[in-house]
């Protein structure tokens, strides 16, 4: 017997969501568990892991009895600016400092969109350049350099 599935994509994804959790739980099985009063260094890790995996289930399932949808194609280029973004933001913001590596990740990130508008980039950059000051900076003082100066 052959099974069907109808949305590939919610497939696809709930074997993602299996594989993750499944690793999230391989990967901390030698740290003690401890209790829900007690947490230990494997508690959180391992139910997150639980949940993961039970999300995907729930997606396979529905992917195997809903209707069918096509699987789009990946756009290697949104793949490659956003991705590309956050290594540049990593390797950027140790020397440039907070407010630069928020800049470069906003634009390099927003160029892998369909749309490129500028106004809308400048007050994306703005609000996430000022939250990322704020709580960072001054809510948490993490020690992360603002300005490249």
């Amino acid at each position: 017997m052959r099974v069907k599935i109808h949305k590939t994509r919610d497939f696809y994804c709930g074997l993602l969501f299996i594989f993750f959790g499944t690793c999230a739980i391989l990967g901390v099985r030698h740290y003690p568990m401890g209790s829900a009063n007690r947490m230990g260094p494997g508690y959180f890790p391992t139910t997150l892991g639980g949940i993961l995996i039970i999300f995907g289930l729930i997606s396979v399932v529905r992917a195997i009895w809903l209707t069918r949808s096509s699987l789009e194609p990946w756009g290697l280029r949104p793949l490659i600016l956003v991705l590309g973004s956050v290594v540049t933001f990593a390797s950027l913001i140790n020397s440039l400092g907070l407010v630069v590596a928020t800049l470069t990740l906003v634009v390099i990130g927003s160029l892998g969109g369909r749309e490129f508008r500028l106004k809308e980039v400048a007050i994306l950059y703005l609000l996430l350049a000022a939250l990322a000051v704020g709580v960072f900076v001054y809510g948490l003082r993490l020690p992360f350099k603002v300005w490249p100066i």
